[in-house]
């Protein structure tokens, strides 16, 4: 079958919208999906919130004043210490296993 020029413009568009709302219609799909897993949790457990750990006590303070370089260098290595420990934790390693090198303040 002959087809003319104008036949195969209106064909190619129809494909076109086709295919343009094929796409926006599994977009929202997966979109909607997605939201869902949001409510899963509080279908199957009911409104159950994560238990958090009783804060631990804060060391004594020292009984001498620290100057401010002092306490700047106190404050990051305290900082190296806090985030050494958080990615031995994440990783389920010790820290002996990495080095912190740099840590970028931003």
């Amino acid at each position: 079958a002959v087809q003319s020029v104008g036949e195969k413009m209106s064909k190619a568009g129809l494909n076109t919208v086709m295919g343009i709302l094929t796409v926006f219609f599994v977009l929202i799909l997966i979109s909607l999906i997605i939201f869902c897993f949001k409510l899963i949790p509080l279908i199957l457990g009911g409104s159950k919130k994560p238990v958090n750990k009783a804060p631990e006590k804060a060391p004594a303070a020292s009984a001498a004043p620290v100057s401010g370089s002092e306490q700047t260098a106190q404050n990051d290595t305290e900082l190296v210490a806090v985030i050494a420990a958080a990615v031995a934790a994440a990783t389920g390693t010790s820290t002996d296993s990495f080095v912190v090198r740099s840590i970028k303040r931003r």
